[in-house]
This record gives structure tokens, sequence and C-alpha cells, in this order.
């Protein structure tokens, strides 16, 4: 059976794509290795789904600048959401320019998807692990079976949650398709491990490599987790050091503090201004005993303090691996691709979106941004082929 489209891959961006062109009266298959559609699209966002970002602009963007910019271009945060409304999920933005379904729930996007799909027509096959694509775009799966498209669209996802079904696309090469060098992104900092610690939150600046993110950390038996954390991940390597500023650019006035707190010991010493264990950690990296009290402090433990207070150093050794990323950085070589359309140079009629391509961004619905804008832009691409 040949359809006008099959698309390869039921994520995010694949769905998106499937639905814009069923609703051009396309008839389009999507074709899903795992038992259903949208599993990592369910625990985006804590399970509410932050689907965009009103304020994502193609210079948010890391990989490819060229796709990123003729994707934002023709679908910018605007007509994502326009997109959402016409499926029946009105937006919620919060004052980061986050957006948000009204419903709070990541389930309502997905099902809002699949419904559209049905109802314009479109088709879910699931369990079809496609292990090979002809030129002539003929998907063969791990079990024979075949699906063939007048084009198809390339939207596997990338190598970060394996747990919710990511896994590489090795028969692209086949068709001498091309990728970057891939590794996980928006993962927690592996670091000096400080079991005291461990479980403990807390709001700061960390900065790594020149870089520098502001928000709350969690800190863990490997090391740092959290968004501030997840941010900075791709500047990590072994041999870095993790510099945490636990005032955020505040200044201590820790002299004053020892005067109208003389009888203080020094284990609570910093209670109120960082959490206590956060303290007491501090305080021994500054190589002040905890039974001192504040008023035997000299002016040189003052300075070690307001020190490790603002500047606290934890050395590197790497990021957390796929299973706990959030993207993949890197992808399908951008330049592969016409940054108007997403169709493959070489093979026509072939087109790619979402994170199989060499384009992810940070925290915040940038990523989910990228995968509707170019899931959009290769639907009205394939659609624009399909007529001619």
């Amino acid at each position: 059976m040949r359809y006008d489209a099959i698309i390869i891959g039921g994520g995010a961006a694949g769905l998106a794509a499937a639905v814009a062109l069923s609703r051009r009266g396309r008839r389009v298959a999507v074709l899903e290795a795992q038992p259903r559609v949208g599993r990592k699209l369910l625990s985006t966002g804590n399970g509410r789904c932050n689907f965009t970002n009103t304020g994502a602009a193609p210079e948010d963007y890391f990989g490819d600048a060229a796709l990123a910019r003729g994707a934002l271009a023709a679908f910018p945060p605007a007509r994502v959401l326009e997109f959402f409304a016409s499926l029946g999920v009105p937006a919620r933005v919060d004052a980061e320019g986050r957006a948000y379904p009204s419903s709070n729930a990541a389930s309502s996007v997905l099902d809002a998807l699949r419904l559209s799909l049905q109802e314009a027509g479109g088709e879910e096959v699931v369990g079809f692990r496609v292990r090979a694509l002809s030129r002539d775009l003929v998907a063969t799966a791990e079990d024979g079976r075949q699906m063939a498209g007048r084009c198809a669209l390339l939207a596997t996802g990338g190598l970060a949650a394996p747990s919710l079904g990511a896994a590489d696309a090795p028969f692209v090469k086949t068709l001498g398709l091309r990728f970057t060098r891939r590794a996980p992104a928006l993962a927690p900092l592996e670091t000096e491990s400080v079991p005291a610690l461990k479980g403990l939150r807390a709001q700061c600046v960390l900065s790594l490599e020149g870089h520098m993110e502001r928000g709350e950390i969690l800190f863990t038996e490997y090391g740092v987790s959290g968004i501030a954390a997840m941010q900075l991940s791709r500047f990590a390597r072994p041999g870095a050091t993790l510099s945490i500023d636990f005032l955020g650019g505040a200044q201590p006035a820790l002299a004053a503090r020892a005067q109208m707190l003389p009888k203080r010991r020094m284990e609570d010493f910093l209670n109120g201004i960082v959490p206590r264990r956060v303290g007491q950690v501090l305080t021994k990296s500054a190589g002040i005993p905890l039974s001192k009290t504040a008023g035997e402090l000299d002016t040189a433990e003052i300075s070690a303090l307001e020190t490790v207070l603002t500047g606290w150093t934890l050395p590197v050794h790497g990021v957390r691996g796929y299973a706990q990323a959030q993207v993949t950085a890197g992808g399908l070589e951008g330049t592969q691709f016409d940054p108007d359309t997403l169709e493959a140079r070489r093979v026509p009629g072939l087109y790619a979106a979402g994170e199989m391509l060499d384009v992810d961004g940070p925290c915040g619905g940038y990523n989910l941004q990228w995968a509707w804008a170019s899931a959009l832009l290769a639907a009205r691409s394939m659609d624009e082929r399909l007529k001619a």
C-alpha cells in the first residue's frame, strides 16, 4: 500500500506533521516502533507539557543555525500556539514565556494530536520498527512488513531517554545521510560527590567554562542536577570546574554577622543564609572548625568563608548519559537538508524534523517548539511537493 506520506516516528514532530498533512487531505501513516505513540511527550514539563516558549528565537538554539532560522521563521511560537488552539488546546503562558496546555496535563496535548489525526483520516501503525528505507521511500520493518510513501519524514527523535523508546536510526546511513557527533544534553552534571548534601536543593548561580545559569540545583550521589545544572551540561568536560554562588551575587557581610552573633557556633553560623547542611559543608571547606564560635573568627577566616559562599567549586567529571538526558545534542548534518523545506538534498521526497536533526535548545519549551516548527515546515513542504 502506498500512502501520500509515511511518517517514521510517532513522537512530537511525527504526530504534528501527520496531523498537518492529514488535514490537507493527504493519506498519511505514522510508523511507530513502540506499542504506542507519544510516550516521551507525556513526560515533558514534569507531566504538564511545556510545549513552547513565546520568546523562542533562532539564536536560542545550538547546532545548525540555518535549519533553526528556516523553521522558526516559517513557524514561530505564535503560529505553533495557533496550531494547538485549532486542535482544541488553548495555552496558559507564564512570566517566563513558557506555554502549557490550559488543562496543565501533557496527556491533553498527546490526546489532541491523536484525536485530530484520527478525525482527519490519518493512521497509526505501532510496533513498526524500521530496519530499512529505500531511496524510493519504501520502509521495511524488522518483521518484514512494508509501507511506502510518495513522501517520507524522518522523525525518530534522538538518543535521549531510551526508557521512553529513544533509539538510533542506522537505516538512514544506507541513504548516504550522516550524523554529526551526538552527545547527551540537558543532563545532570557528574562532579566530585558531596555525600552530606545528597538530596538537598538550593537556589544559586552556577558558572562553568564561562557560562552562567541561575536557578535551583539538586545535590545527588553522583553530582549536581536541577535545571540550572542541566542547562550547563553541554559545556561540561572532565577537568572543568563548576563554581556555585549560593548568594546569587549578593554580598555576604559576614564580619557584621559575626559581631551580631558572637556566641553562635560555626556549625550553625550560616543557618538562615543557606540551608544548615550547606553551611556546615562550606564552613569545613573554608577550613574552619564547626566547634568554633563566630566571635573567634579572624579576618582571614571570614574572607575564606565569604569566598566559598560565593564561589564554592567542584571538579567536573562529565555528564550523565542518555538515560537521564532530556535531549540529544547533534543529529543529522544540517547541510544535507534544504533549510527552507527540510527536504534531503540527495533523496527527493525525503524530509526530516525534530530531534533527529542537528538542532537543540535550552529548557523551557524550546525543544518542543523546534519539534513543532520543523514538523509543520516539513509537512507544508511535503504537501507542496505532492501537488506538483
